[in-house]
């Protein structure tokens, strides 16, 4: 099982591809375990820390970084 980045901490490289690789490793492990579903991503906005699962959204505080990377998470992890 690997230990994947936080959703929060690839978005914060502002990257699409970095996001659109990260989803396409990320979808061939869940192939390979067998899974066929994958809850996310998550794209609240969150302004406040204080949440507790803010880390697993990646908007952060920009709705227009959340619109720019769900797309190639999206076409990365459905690629496999």
């Amino acid at each position: 099982v690997t230990s994947w980045p936080c959703a929060l901490a690839v978005a914060a490289t502002w990257s699409e591809d970095d996001t659109e690789r990260w989803a396409v490793a990320l979808g061939q492990e869940f192939r390979a375990k067998g899974a066929n579903v994958i809850l996310g991503p998550g794209v609240n906005v969150h302004r406040v820390a204080s949440g507790g699962r803010n880390a697993e959204y990646m908007s952060g505080e920009s709705a227009y970084l959340g619109a720019r990377l769900v797309a190639p998470w999206v076409r990365g992890v459905q690629s496999q």
